[in-house]
């Protein structure tokens, strides 16, 4: 039987997610524990888990309430366990009597969503379980993940890991541990930190934010701000435009795509800043978004945060989260000085049949190397630089979309009439264009 309705505010990635509880003050001690993830054999002090790194995103694999294997994505913005489609929970043994209605307000919306809240389910993750666990999960699929990631993705699971664990990602060996608490402050948090350098985390409602600083080419000016550290952000930092600071897109910001929230796609300005400080390292020429204020979708931004902080940054170290002690340690990798670099070509795709070839364009980006020549949303790619997308992954497409500027690449699309059409594009630069 379902209950009366609750409103929840839902942004994952560049979002942020905001519950009411859902869980009644009649819970007792035991039952509140038993919402804890925690090792299968008490003897076992840490657990490490082989991951896909995708689009700078961490999949991991996850079963609940007996499944077979689901790929979820580790999202340090997300408060719960949620399930990308509708279609999933039919598959998950969702008990019917441990399900109410709620409504979901966020990124792109305009008004609620209708989604459910289940409590009560067993979480499996290697080694590690947790029962009476909270999963949400709207009437339709919001996020498009599959589509966007080139590979089927179930959901997004988040706080309730970084809650339990302390939590390494090594973005380089695609190698996430995570540690029993007692065990890691005993025998490893002091050797670590000789290795790592540490950064003062602060946590607010489940989520890890940093104050770090940013140089702007506008006078050069620095911008101290209080980031989210977004595990579930693709890209490298985004800004929140505000009242509460001065902190503003370049008059040399291009507008683009920035993807896609609870209900629609979501736009706004992109530009270069100069540097941004992450401890002792600095990171030059960082690729920043604005997102349309009006795509928020919210009344009320957190005047304390101004953005966050995503994957680009954090693939260049092993990370280290400890929201307990509120740390992040960080260690930097070979991928450090790696280029910030972006769709140079200026068109993205979706693939709306994970493991099969066909990749549709869903976004043109105006006076980009594509729009110039001509190609159309909704084409479909045939071809680049000559080799069928049959022997071509997404990322590696992605990839070549992101080369060196002046390269040129081929691309054969079939448009929506069934005609096939060839283009030799050299790639650009945008902010160099303005």
């Amino acid at each position: 039987m379902r209950t009366k309705k609750t409103t929840l505010f839902f942004l994952v990635s560049l979002l942020l997610l905001i519950v009411n509880p859902l869980n009644t003050l009649a819970q007792n001690k035991a039952e509140v524990h038993l919402k804890n993830l925690a090792f299968i054999q008490e003897k076992h002090n840490f657990t490490q888990i082989k991951f896909k790194l995708v689009n700078n995103l961490v999949v991991i694999p996850v079963s609940i309430n007996g499944s077979d294997t689901l790929n979820f994505i580790l999202d340090s913005g997300a408060s719960y366990i949620i399930l990308c489609d509708p279609a999933f929970a039919e598959q998950l043994n969702l008990d019917p009597r441990r399900t109410r209605e709620v409504d979901i307000n966020g990124m792109g919306t305009e008004g609620p969503l209708q989604a459910f809240h289940s409590w009560g389910n067993k979480v499996n993750i290697k080694g590690v379980e947790g029962f009476n666990q909270d999963i949400i999960y709207p009437n339709q699929d919001i996020f498009k993940l599959t589509d966007n990631m080139g590979m089927l993705i179930h959901g997004l699971i988040g706080s309730t890991v970084f809650q339990h664990f302390v939590v390494s990602i090594d973005y380089k060996r695609k190698v996430l541990t995570l540690y029993q608490k007692d065990f890691y402050y005993a025998k490893r948090r002091e050797k670590l930190k000789k290795r790592y350098e540490c950064i003062p985390l602060t946590v607010r409602k489940n989520r890890a934010y940093i104050e770090t600083a940013l140089l702007t080419s506008e006078m050069n000016k620095t911008h101290k701000v209080s980031l989210l550290v977004d595990t579930g952000a693709s890209h490298a930092l985004s800004i929140f435009e505000s009242k509460h600071h001065n902190l503003k897109a370049s008059v040399k910001a291009i507008r683009d795509h920035l993807g896609v929230g609870i209900s629609g796609d979501l736009y706004g300005k992109v530009n270069r800043l100069e540097k941004l400080s992450l401890g002792s390292f600095t990171l030059e020429d960082p690729i920043v978004k604005y997102p349309d204020f009006e795509s928020l979708g919210l009344k009320v931004i957190d005047s304390t945060r101004h953005g966050s902080v995503g994957a680009e940054v954090l693939r260049r170290f092993t990370v280290i989260f400890d929201y307990e002690k509120e740390e992040l340690l960080i260690r930097k990798n070979t991928d450090f000085n790696d280029d910030f670099l972006y769709n140079y070509l200026g068109l993205d795709f979706v693939t709306p049949y994970p493991g099969l070839p066909f990749f549709r364009i869903s976004q043109i980006r105006d006076e980009s190397p594509a729009d110039k020549a001509g190609i159309q949303q909704g084409d479909r790619i045939i071809k680049v630089n000559g080799q069928s997308v049959a022997f071509l992954s997404p990322e590696e497409i992605r990839v070549l979309f992101r080369g060196k500027v002046g390269r040129r690449i081929s691309i054969d699309v079939e448009d929506l009439e069934g005609r096939n059409r060839s283009f030799s594009l050299k790639l650009e630069d945008p902010f160099l264009q303005n």
